[in-house]
């Protein structure tokens, strides 16, 4: 059974205690909102009566000065406001230099506007955050030991000083610590940055920037774009330690820029003092080559074909030499990765050293890097990689391209540097054998002299030949090559009298297109001369062939030609004047069994174009007595 509560009783204590305790503290509460909103709403009611703009303007002028440690002058307060929040603009605000050239001012702000404590201000001494400057002008000098002009007794000096000191991010007074300074926003900017050392005279203008510093103890961020030589660029910051950058000293920082056509990110520790990196991790990406060329005004000779280019790396600064680890890179989409090292070196270029993988190498590109002209390229020279570092690298590649021939697996190295420069490439699938080469260079490039050396063993032939010289007497067959020959001046198809050195083919079980062995013996009988191609189409069937040739001044001279077939037997000698593409030979054509022992072998002279030659037969010598 349920019983009722009599009526009139009171309640327990123990049951009212809660919910009236919590009644009186929301009561409370909201008391003291209301009280806090009219004391707000009351002192910004009275504010323009207790607080005179001449007070503000005098203690922002004092606050400036205590932080420059300059004279700070101010023309005028153009505006006090106190809803919703206090703030004051001011114009035309200098600051000038406490010693030299007192009447040049190196900051100039056509209008400042910051927000101030209220309570401060009734007090006489307002707390200035929150900043915004409209067109300021500054001027920082950079002098001969790196070290940008923070000069003065300013607070912020002060605890750039102490931060340089300890190597710590501010001073060590706790008061300094606690100073707000919150963002600071900058509208239309210009900063101009002269370095004593170099007498270069930098400026950045259009700067619009948001910094966002809460306390001078605090990291730093900020975002800005600005143009330098009427190009737009954009930047970001990040720092733990703002007051060892302002000081130029080694400082943690996280940097990411853009501009027309290329980005990047810099995260590590940079040294403005010395210039240079201290250890970074380095992330760039180019979208269109040719356009940030032309924004730096650097081109360098290899490149010319590059539209897009990515780079990551940790770079680490040891002493003297630069590390590149953990190197990836693409170039036209094609991935690369190594590890470098630059060692810098007294009376001597930068050495490079390392090891270097990628998937495409385009052999033409990189020698004309190398300042290696063996094409047929522009006669205006541009800058090579020799200019600047000499090396001591391994490079591989899972596919090169020369020309239009294609390289597998090819291993190489790079020794030496503009005056002395090796290149050995290993042992390397070709056209379905292998292939080794050695270029070396004496002075400046190709124009000094080129020496090469390729070995081609158990290559196609007939590839080789279409592709080296399309349309002339075909050759097939599976053989070995050796050409060692020296190149003076650059671009051996348009200077092709230049080369000289010599040639060794041997071949087996091929044929040589377009010589018909019995339409020749024909046609020998009864005509004085002829065309090759008269003879009848056809191949002469090899089993070996041996052939030695030396060339210069844009001939050859045939040593030995030697081709031996199931029936017939073909001997060459003469010269072959290739820069003409010409032919001046002795040739005996003879069986290898002959059917009867008066057989006579029969020789002719060939001449002419090497497309369709002219046959003339040459008469028997007469028999003994005859």
């Amino acid at each position: 059974m349920i019983f009722s509560r009599r009526a009139g009783q009171s309640e327990s204590p123990g049951s009212a205690g809660p919910g009236r305790r919590t009644r009186r503290l929301i009561k409370l509460v909201l008391s003291m909102v209301v009280f806090g909103a009219l004391v707000s709403v009351s002192l910004r009611v009275a504010a323009p009566h207790l607080i005179s703009s001449a007070v503000v303007r005098s203690a922002i002028e004092s606050s400036m000065a205590q932080w420059a440690g300059h004279p700070v002058s101010i023309e005028d307060v153009a505006q006090l406001r106190f809803w919703p929040r206090p703030e004051v603009t001011l114009k035309g605000v200098s600051i000038r230099r406490a010693g030299d050239h007192p009447d040049e001012p190196f900051v100039e702000i056509q209008s400042l506007s910051a927000e101030f404590s209220l309570l401060s201000a009734v007090r006489g001494k307002p707390d200035f955050n929150d900043f915004r400057f409209e067109q300021p002008q500054i001027r920082i000098e950079r002098d001969v030991d790196g070290r940008l002009d923070w000069s003065g007794d300013g607070l912020l000096n002060a605890a750039v000083r102490e931060a340089l000191a300890t190597q710590t991010t501010a001073a060590s007074d706790g008061d300094t610590k606690k100073t707000e300074i919150g963002s600071v926003e900058i509208v239309d900017g210009e900063i101009t940055l002269i370095d004593a050392r170099s007498g270069a005279r930098i400026v950045a203008d259009r700067i619009n920037a948001k910094i966002d510093w809460p306390r001078l103890a605090a990291p730093l961020s900020g975002q800005a774009t600005f143009n330098v030589q009427d190009r737009g660029l954009s930047l970001s910051l990040q720092t733990p330690t703002p007051l060892l950058l302002l000081g130029g000293a080694a400082s943690q920082v996280d940097i990411s820029a853009s501009l027309p056509g290329m980005r990047g990110q810099l995260k590590g520790v940079i040294d403005l003092n010395r210039s240079r990196l201290e250890q970074a991790d380095v992330d760039l990406s180019v979208s269109d080559v040719p356009q940030a060329a032309s924004v730096f005004g650097l081109r360098v000779a290899g490149t010319e074909q590059w539209q897009t280019a990515s780079l990551k790396a940790q770079v680490t600064n040891a002493g003297d030499e630069w590390r590149f680890d953990n190197l990836e890179f693409k170039i036209n989409g094609s991935p690369g990765d190594g590890i470098l090292t630059l060692k810098t070196r007294s009376g001597a270029k930068p050495l490079l050293i390392g090891t270097v993988a990628v998937d495409l190498l385009k052999i033409d590109d990189f020698l004309q890097a190398l300042s290696i002209d063996l094409g047929d390229r522009a006669n205006v020279r541009l800058p090579s990689l020799t200019r600047w570092v000499d090396f001591d690298m391994r490079v591989s590649a899972a596919t090169a391209t020369a020309g239009n021939f294609q390289l597998t697996d090819l291993g190489a190295s790079l020794t030496g540097g503009g005056d002395a420069l090796k290149l050995v490439i290993g042992d390397t699938r070709f056209m379905g054998g292998a292939l080794s080469a050695r270029l070396s260079v004496s002075g400046h490039g190709v124009d000094q002299g080129v020496e090469i050396a390729v070995m081609m063993d158990r290559i196609d032939l007939g590839s080789l030949v279409s592709r080296l010289s399309p349309g002339s007497l075909s050759l097939k067959g599976t053989g070995s090559l050796t050409l060692d020959a020296k190149l003076a001046g650059p671009g051996w198809q348009r200077n092709v009298d230049a080369m000289s050195g010599r040639l060794d083919i041997r071949a087996d079980n091929g044929e040589i297109g377009g010589l018909n062995a019995e339409g020749l013996r024909r046609m020998s009988t009864d005509r004085a001369y002829f065309q090759l191609s008269a003879a009848g189409a056809g191949e002469f069937d090899y089993r070996s062939l041996d052939m030695s040739v030396h060339f210069s001044e844009g001939s050859a001279e045939v040593e030995k030609a030697r081709i031996v077939g199931e029936r017939d037997t073909l001997v060459l000698s003469g010269i072959i004047p290739y820069s003409r593409q010409a032919l001046a030979l002795t040739g005996e054509l003879s069986e290898v069994a002959p059917k009867a022992k008066t057989a006579v072998p029969l020789r002719f002279f060939i001449g002419g174009s090497w497309h369709d030659p002219v046959i003339s037969p040459i008469p028997p010598l007469p028999a003994a007595g005859q």
